[in-house]
This record gives structure tokens, sequence and C-alpha cells, in this order.
């Protein structure tokens, strides 16, 4: 199978339309491209960059929405961040699931040191059969066997990344498990299926948890079973074992596109505009990292 050419994955990037129109075989190019890279690269992201010369940007969940996702990258050519990081959540919901997946991945494989993904809910297999990826891909495909090529990308994806040493960005929330960050410490996004069996109510937590203002310490979730929602005591205490200044999640759709919590050490983003439809509208937003501090940016669409 010849590997897929740069020349082709730039056409997909500039026309989506034409990702409707891949085969398998052009599309598990892509994939295995994909993880080839991302197999050598650590579960826990660790990056450092000049305070003052360089920015990082953040983004949210994407959910399929090719708008904001096109949107996003536009905003990311024109001021060539240093480092771009997805936390998780492009598919399930959304009208262009396959398309914003395609276009995410094709993005690392363009530019291997910039663009990095995180791991969310969504991407697994359970998400995807209940809120409509998996539906969409095997109605594309004929074939449900063909849908464990998406999955070996889920397993290649990094849990965090953390910045300049003091802004921890994740999907969900802190675990339970305050030394969880030294335990990924160090570990290659090719072994997450053996070290997940160890901590992966952790990495669960990581991939689900939520803040919650009146909190302080865990308690359980409306999410389901070891989803815990977490306070300002317990953050306050990851925070510090950590030597965290801030953390950066997404996860959650705000009405007004992203939420402080806890003296605003925690930043929740969600980029996803309109995600409930019209009927309960809310912007897309979306972060800068500059100077070591977190600045919450509304995209206007």
């Amino acid at each position: 199978m010849n590997p897929i050419n740069n020349s082709l994955l730039n056409d997909l990037i500039n026309k989506p339309q034409r990702i409707a129109k891949l085969n398998f075989d052009s599309i598990t190019k892509i994939l295995d491209r994909f993880i080839d890279i991302l197999k050598e690269e650590n579960l826990f992201l660790e990056f450092s960059v000049n305070e003052q010369t360089e920015e990082v940007y953040v983004i949210g969940d994407i959910h399929g929405n090719l708008d904001t996702l096109l949107k996003l990258i536009e905003i990311i050519n024109m001021n060539n961040p240093s480092l771009v990081i997805f936390l998780g959540d492009i598919v399930d919901r959304g009208p262009k699931q396959l398309e914003c997946l395609l276009i995410v991945l094709a993005l690392k494989i363009l530019f291997p040191s910039k663009y990095f993904i995180l791991r969310g809910n969504h991407e697994t297999l359970e998400m995807n059969q209940y809120y409509g990826f998996f539906q969409d891909f095997i109605s594309r495909f004929n074939d449900q066997s063909k849908f464990n090529k998406i999955l070996s990308v889920y397993n290649v994806l990094s849990i965090c990344a953390l910045i300049n040493k003091t802004i921890l960005c994740l999907h969900g929330g802190i675990p339970q498990d305050i030394d969880i960050l030294k335990k990924l410490k160090g570990k290659k996004c090719k072994d997450f299926s053996t070290i997940f069996q160890s901590i992966s109510q952790s990495i669960y937590q990581i991939m689900w948890n939520d803040p919650k203002s009146e909190l302080k310490g865990f308690s359980d979730s409306f999410r389901g079973p070891g989803i815990k929602f977490f306070g300002i005591e317990v953050f306050g205490k990851f925070m510090e074992a950590n030597s965290l200044k801030y953390l950066i999640r997404a996860h959650e759709c705000f009405p007004e596109g992203y939420r402080w919590f806890f003296n605003k050490k925690l930043l929740s983003i969600f980029s996803s505009a309109n995600y409930r439809g019209n009927f309960s509208p809310n912007p897309a937003s979306y972060v800068i990292i500059k100077n070591n501090e977190v600045i919450p940016k509304l995209l206007k669409i």
C-alpha cells in the first residue's frame, strides 16, 4: 500500500468536501501514517516555549463542526502559534465528523511538531456507538471491522499536555490520584494499552471529570459510575502537588462560550459553536497561552 502524499493532505484541508469521496484504502493510509507518528510520542506531553515570543493555541471539543474547525485553522494560519493542542472530542454529534477527524490528523501529519491531539471521552468505541460516529462510519464503508482502524488511532493519543511546567491541558478534569502525572511521565503512546490496565481509573477520570464551584472535595457525577465532580480544595491540592498555575480543560458546553472556575485557575473551553442548535446557542471558544498566562477567546464566525 503506497503511503499518502502531503499534497493530498493539503488538498483535503483546503477542500474538505473531497473527504466524502475517499475510499477506505485512502483513509487507512492517513490513519496509518498518523499512528506511526504518534507511537513514539509521550502520553504526558511536556513543552517549553519562549514566554515572550511564542504562543500556544488550545482548542476544545469540535464534535464534527467543520465550520468552526475551518475558522480556527484560518486563525492559526494567520497568527502562526508555535503549538496547537486539541483537547479531544473531534467526532460525534456534528454533521461532518469524519471530515473533522481527518483534517485534524492531516494537520498533525503535515506539521508533527506543531499540532498535538489529546484523548477525550468521545475517543472511545462506546461513545461513538451511542452518539453517531460509529454509525456514520459504517454507513460509509459497510463493514464494522473497519472501525478497528479508528480505534487504533484513539489508542495512540496523548492524555495531557504541560506548558512551561505550569499550565496543564487535558480533556475533562483532575483525577482522584494526585500522583497521576508522575505515573504518566515518560510513558509512550504506543504502550497505552499496557499502561491503561494499571491506571485505567485515573485516565478515565481525566477524560470525564468536571469541576463544580460549590464543592470542596470529590463527589459522584451524573455522568456515570467512577466519574467525579471535583471542588476547589482537591483542585488546589492537585495544583500545588504538581507545581501548576493553570489548568485548561474542555468537555462542557457553556452558553457564554467558556467559563472560569476556582479563582480563575481553571478555564473550561468548548470549540463547537451552537452545539445544541439555535434554540440554545453558544459561541465557540479557544485559548491563547502567552507569557505563561491563559487568555480565553471567543470565535466569531
